[in-house]
């Protein structure tokens, strides 16, 4: 007698679910939860959305999608900047929980790399500079060619830089010699960080828009005029080699069919 593939699954899955038992039920539940954790969260829906993949995770606490979509759904409800306490209690919410998907990974060397951007992009938004660049660290040792790592970086030191110096450098000098000096290792580090970003990625043009504003940070410091003009002449160049990267990828982004999704 001849099965078709229709039947052999059915038979199959009858042979599963009794050696399976409560076991197999639970999970299919989890996954019933995920289905509606999906929909609340396509819907908006990000409270009811988080409960459902809770559910999911305590079905089948092993649903690593589910934990990433946890913590997805914690990170919607956060709103930086806000003074709202239940805000940043969702930020915390998302970290530990994207940390639990970093620390349940099998390898440590293939942890998720995307959850390790989120962890550093909450302390970023949450203006934890120390800690959103520690999981940077983190990101690159399991991805070394890590561009938006290296990117994100740069780009606290240039905002821990220019919130001292000023808009023209007015306060450069009421700066201590310690700050000094901060703000000078901060900039170095940030074109560091930069030109490994753009050895990853050439066309990378928002690094570019950050090593433009970072030769500018430290020109600020520059007391030598010639050597402060190349500084900014550098400057120009890289911004106005950002604007025509920036304007070619929006022309190819245009030329791009437009697809139909939620």
């Amino acid at each position: 007698m001849r099965f078709n593939n229709k039947w052999l699954a059915v038979l199959l899955l009858l042979t599963v679910m009794p050696l399976s038992g409560c076991g197999f039920m639970q999970k299919l539940r989890a996954r019933d939860y995920l289905n509606k954790g999906v929909k609340a969260f396509t819907d908006q829906k990000y409270d009811a959305a988080a409960q459902y993949f809770q559910k999911t995770l305590e079905m089948d606490p092993d649903f690593e999608i589910a934990r990433m979509y946890l913590a997805t759904a914690y990170t919607s409800q956060f709103v930086p900047g806000s003074t709202d306490p239940r805000s940043e209690e969702m930020a915390k919410r998302a970290i530990e929980t994207f940390k639990e998907v970093v620390a349940r990974a099998e390898d440590p060397a293939k942890a998720n790399k995307d959850a390790m951007l989120s962890i550093a992009s909450l302390y970023y938004q949450l203006r934890q500079y120390p800690e959103s660049k520690e999981w940077c660290h983190k990101a690159i040792a399991v991805v070394p060619n890590n561009a938006e790592a290296y990117y994100r970086i740069a780009v606290m030191d240039y905002d821990d830089v220019s919130e001292k110096t000023g808009i023209q450098g007015e306060n450069v000098e009421f700066m201590t010699p310690e700050e000094k000096e901060t703000a000078r290792m901060n900039i170095e580090e940030g074109l560091e960080n930069l030109a490994k970003a753009l050895e990853v990625r050439p066309d990378y043009f928002d690094a570019l828009e950050y090593q433009n504003l970072l030769w500018r940070e430290k020109a600020k410091f520059e007391t030598d005029e010639a050597a402060k003009a190349e500084l900014i002449r550098q400057a120009d160049m890289v911004a106005l080699k950002s604007l025509e990267l920036r304007r070619k990828a929006m022309e190819e982004e245009a030329k791009r069919p437009k697809k139909l999704g939620i």
